[in-house]
This record gives C-alpha cells, sequence and structure tokens, in this order.
C-alpha cells in the first residue's frame, strides 16, 4: 500500500518553500536595487567628468589680459531641516562666472562655422521659461534636479568695420536675450572688449551676471533681459547646455591670508551669521537683493566683513584678491535622472589659476 504525505508534511512543506520563496524576493530587489543605484552613480559620475573636464580646459588657457566677474549667490534650501537653521548644509549656492581663455573654438550654428582662438565663457544656472510663457523661472524656483549649467561661448571675432562691431548701446530686451542666451560670437576683439566704456560694460556684465550693478554708475537693463534662460522644447540654445540635474554651483576662491575658501555664507558653523558670514546680509540674515562679486581687473570686490583696496585688484596682485586667489573651487551637486539620488551628490573640483 502506497504512503501518501501527511498533512504536517505538506503544512512543514509548504512553510520551507514560502521562506525560499521570500530569501529569493529579497536577493532579487537587493540586485535590482543594486543595479539602480549602479547606473544611477554611473551617470552622475559621468556628469561630474564632463564638467571637471571642461572646466580644465577653459582655465588651462585663462588670459590674464582679459576680465574675470564672478557673482556669488546664496539661498537657504527649502527642504532643510536640521536643528541649526544656519548650518552650512542649510544653504545653496547659484553662482556664475564669466572669464577670457584661448583654445580653438567654433560656432555650431552658423554655415559656415565660425572659429576663433579667443572666447568669453561663462558657468552659470539657466533659467526656464515660465508655464504661463510671460517671464521665466529662476534656477532657485525650480527643484534641485530640474536645473541645468550653461556653458556659453562668445568667440571673439575681431572686424575691420567700425559698424559692425559689437554695439550693445541700443540693445532691446529680446536683443539682450537673444545676445547672452542664443549667440556664439562677438564681433571685437580682447583688447576692444577691455576698452568698452564703464557705463556699457556695466550693463554687459548686469545681463551676463543676472544682477543689478550699483555704485558709482548702475546697470540700466531690465531684469527680464538677464541671465541664461533655455527652453528644452527649442533647438537653438541647446548648444549652451552643459550639464542637466545640476542642484547648485558654487565657485570659491583660496585665501592665503585668511586660510580658508571665500566666500563662505557662516564660515564657522555657529547659529549665527552676522559675526563671520562674508555675504551681505539684512538684518541677520542673507539679503536677497544685494549679491556679492568680483569684477577683474576694472576694480570692484564686494564681501561683507572683507575689505580690498580696488587699485590692487590688478594682475600683479590677483592672488592676493579674496574670492580669487591662486586656486578656484567649484562645489556642484548633481542629481541622476531616474531620482534614485534623492538629495544628490555633491563634488567639489579645484582648478589652479596660472601664475
Amino acid at each position: 500500500m502506497r504512503r501518501a504525505f501527511t498533512l504536517i508534511e505538506l503544512v512543514v512543506a509548504l512553510g520551507i518553500l514560502a521562506v525560499v520563496l521570500s530569501f529569493a524576493g529579497m536577493i532579487f530587489r537587493v540586485s535590482i536595487d543594486s543595479h539602480r543605484i549602479a547606473l544611477a552613480n554611473a551617470e552622475i559620475m559621468q556628469k561630474l567628468r564632463v564638467i571637471a573636464e571642461q572646466l580644465n580646459a577653459d582655465f588651462q588657457g585663462l588670459r590674464d589680459d582679459g576680465e574675470l566677474f564672478i557673482i556669488w549667490d546664496a539661498a537657504r534650501r527649502s527642504d532643510y531641516r536640521g536643528a541649526n537653521a544656519n548650518d552650512p548644509a542649510a544653504f545653496e549656492r547659484f553662482d556664475r562666472i564669466m572669464f577670457f581663455t584661448t583654445g580653438d573654438f567654433q560656432t555650431y550654428k552658423t554655415d559656415p562655422p565660425i572659429r576663433g582662438n579667443v572666447a568669453r565663457v561663462c558657468y552659470t544656472l539657466v533659467s526656464r521659461p515660465a508655464d504661463n510663457q510671460a517671464g521665466r523661472l529662476k534656477p532657485r524656483q525650480q527643484k534641485p534636479s530640474d536645473r541645468m549649467l550653461a556653458r556659453t561661448v562668445h568667440v571673439l571675432v575681431p572686424t575691420a568695420a567700425a559698424a559692425d562691431r559689437l554695439d550693445t548701446t541700443s540693445f532691446t530686451e529680446a536683443q539682450w536675450r537673444q545676445w547672452s542666451s542664443d549667440l556664439e560670437y562677438d564681433n571685437i576683439s580682447l583688447q576692444e572688449w577691455m576698452q568698452i566704456p564703464r557705463a556699457e560694460k556695466i550693463d554687459i556684465l548686469s545681463v551676463i551676471g543676472d544682477v543689478t550693478i550699483a555704485g558709482d554708475v548702475e546697470s540700466t537693463t531690465d531684469e527680464a533681459a538677464r541671465g541664461v534662460v533655455i527652453d528644452l522644447t527649442q533647438p537653438d540654445p541647446v548648444h549652451a547646455l552643459l550639464c542637466e540635474g545640476v542642484g547648485q554651483f558654487a565657485v570659491q576662491g583660496w585665501s592665503d591670508a585668511e586660510q580658508r575658501w571665500i566666500p563662505q555664507v557662516n564660515p564657522n558653523g555657529d547659529e549665527s551669521l552676522d559675526d563671520d558670514s562674508d555675504f551681505l546680509l539684512q538684518g541677520d540674515d542673507l539679503d536677497p537683493e544685494n549679491k556679492p562679486g568680483i569684477w577683474y581687473p576694472r576694480g570692484a570686490l564686494t564681501l561683507r566683513n572683507i575689505t580690498y583696496p580696488a587699485s590692487q585688484i590688478d594682475k600683479a596682485h590677483r592672488h592676493e584678491v579674496p574670492g580669487l586667489g591662486r586656486a578656484l573651487k567649484f562645489t556642484f551637486t548633481l542629481y541622476d535622472s531616474k531620482g534614485v539620488f534623492a538629495s544628490g551628490r555633491t563634488f567639489t573640483h579645484i582648478v589652479y589659476l596660472n601664475d
């Protein structure tokens, strides 16, 4: 007579099967998660390489006889929940930098391409068109993972015809936007650029730096005309897009005198900003309207607790200038396209300025 399985044996077998399937499911989930993390890491590291290699290439040819313009822009993170509201991690940066460099440059949209060995390069987080098609959505108004880093390149093309030379004095708002976000060359030499009258240069820098410049001469450009705007639904400005998913972009210079990177929102990391912050304050908090910055070598430096004589912001003293120094440190937070790293990953990259 055949002997059948007992009920207890069936229950035990099913229990063992359930345990095996449970472990198999866990292993499968871990494998899938590991694969997703590996792909996200690979994507972020690829973005890091692109940005770092481009920075290295651009600063290798940095022109000492050209201008360098930096705007430092800090804001509070809306998602920070730490105990210390003024912890350095509670802030993010939206800095902008413009400089001149040598290399082999060419335009992408002109036919035939225009080539040159000197270009004006600008790194900045970009604005997007607003949903209602009126105005623009600034980087700080976007989700960190949606932000984009642009590298705009204007090849300098000297021309003998004065009528064709770059002249922004009568630019309309639309012309400023096109020039900043879309055009790829300027009919001007570096020497001619350096000789542009101060009032006109102030307006140019206000557009490049997306900032109001005040002082002995004030910028007159409209706020809507400033910065770089990229509309991903349109092909024209995409040539300026360096990397998507860049949540913040910071530029700091090493100071031998202070033995630290400048500027910092809260250098000592305590609960107060009004004792040591490099940024301009409104009361005891960051002033959202006034952005510190430097314009080398035309003699302007704005930092809250650091004074530097304008007469010494020149080539001979460049390595001593706070916020510039012998090296620049770039800090950026990178996000993967699938949202695996919800808070992104933050990296730093240092470039050494030639002597």
